[in-house]
């Protein structure tokens, strides 16, 4: 288990194998590999969304949204993030996120 804590987030993460951010077709979300994958890429980015609740930057719409559709254990980790910086203006409706500021 990883404990966030300027999140209070645990997240239980595989390190093994290859890193790879790229998104995974819905068709192959849940394969072994593609759960590997997520779970190799998701130190990476759960430092990045760190330095964005530490910094208050936002880390931009397009990762928000490759994270949110990708991995859903970082679903969480956004939600509070959003909820924080609410100046983002960045948005869930039906579990989906929305870009008002575009």
């Amino acid at each position: 288990m990883v404990e966030n804590s300027v999140l209070g987030v645990e997240i239980k993460a595989d390190y093994e194998g290859e890193s790879s951010a790229a998104p995974v077709p819905s068709a192959e979300k849940w394969s072994h590999e593609a759960i590997v994958a997520r779970s190799n890429a998701r130190p990476e980015r759960m430092q990045k969304l760190k330095v964005a609740a530490n910094s208050g930057e936002n880390p931009g719409f397009d990762f928000l949204q490759e994270c949110w559709n990708d991995d859903p254990a970082l679903q969480i980790v956004i939600k509070k993030l959003l909820a924080k910086f609410p100046q983002w203006g960045i948005a869930i409706a039906d579990g989906v996120l929305i870009n008002f500021k575009s």
